[in-house]
């Protein structure tokens, strides 16, 4: 009976080190992906919100620039679930996202308004020119880390972030752990400084030239801080300082198009908050806690049963010392 125990125990405990290393190796692998959909929860659409200060903004009917004005920033975005399904992408493992970003001021009247389509791994977020990618209709060539999103299992180093205004990446620096609504959280700053993108025709007077029109440099920079859960990759916060400005024929900044700081609200930072420790929790528990548990479970219950196993009852060694006599 008691090597039947040995046996028994010695099966569960193999069972026990198989299911370690399947959720390990297999099963979290598999888990620890960015979802073919975001909005999986919310009809298929991911909706954040950020609210600030433009400090300074160029009201184009006007030709003037108005002063503290209060800005929202809404953020739509979604999965293209049947382009991520295709065999140029699930060859990749990649997902496809559209994004829509529109800028207000508190009567409704759109600031700016932007369109992203980007493709990338769902691991890494590094970002892929497949799929139709684009920005606002325009094929550009992406590099780097998706800007939706940082990788899974980030990690406490710099990385190339793309810049939807230049097109380009940059380096986000990783700047150290730190502790939001009592989640941790990884702090990343990316710094650009003022940079020739683009050009304006504005009336010459506007920016100081002696012609009846000008095409004057549009020039942008952008102070950006983003708060990342590791595990998930998820941007929980963020804010961005921003300034844009038309320079006239003497190089110095003439008009100010615009000099914002914009962060995510409040509650949209709890809600973040929340949704990132359900997540990571799940993925943590499955890749640490439950194997771990399993692993040493696992091993006594092996060593056990091969004891018990080995083990030769009383009864036996008493008949052995009567056969011997």
């Amino acid at each position: 009976m008691r090597r039947v125990i040995g046996l028994v125990l010695v099966g569960l405990g193999a069972f026990l080190l198989v299911l370690a290393a399947m959720l390990r190796f297999y099963a979290v692998p598999a888990l620890a992906k960015a979802p073919l959909s975001p909005g999986e929860n919310s009809g298929g659409v991911t909706q954040t919100d950020q609210e600030g200060i433009a400090r300074s903004l160029f009201d184009p009917a006007t030709l003037t620039e108005r002063k503290d004005v209060e800005v929202t920033a809404t953020r739509f975005t979604r999965g293209d679930v049947p382009a991520a399904e295709t065999e140029e992408a699930k060859s990749q493992d990649l997902a496809v996202y559209d994004s829509f970003l529109r800028l207000e001021d508190p009567e409704g009247v759109v600031v700016n308004a932007s369109t992203i389509r980007v493709a990338f791994d769902r691991v890494t977020s590094e970002l892929v020119n497949c799929c139709g990618v684009n920005n606002d209709g325009a094929q550009v060539t992406w590099e780097g880390i998706n800007p939706l999103k940082f990788p899974m299992f980030t990690q406490q180093q710099d990385y190339d972030y793309f810049d939807t205004t230049l097109n380009k990446a940059y380096p986000a620096k990783f700047m150290g752990v730190e502790e939001l609504e009592g989640l941790e959280v990884y702090k990343f700053q990316q710094v650009i400084e003022p940079t020739e993108y683009a050009t304006l025709e504005v009336p010459g007077d506007l920016v100081g030239a002696d012609t009846p029109s000008y095409e004057a440099p549009r020039f942008y920079g952008v102070n950006l801080t983003m708060w990342v859960e590791p595990t998930t990759g998820s941007i929980v916060k963020g804010v961005n300082e921003q300034l844009q400005t038309l320079r006239g024929p003497d190089g110095t900044d003439q008009v100010t198009i615009i000099d914002s700081t914009i962060g995510t609200s409040p509650a949209e930072v709890t809600e973040g908050v929340e949704d990132a420790k359900s997540s990571a929790g799940l993925i943590k528990t499955l890749n640490n806690t439950v194997p771990l548990i399993a692993l040493i479970l696992g091993i006594i219950l092996v060593v056990v049963g091969f004891l018990l196993a080995a083990r030769r009852s009383p009864s036996a060694a008493d008949s052995d010392t009567v056969t011997n006599v």
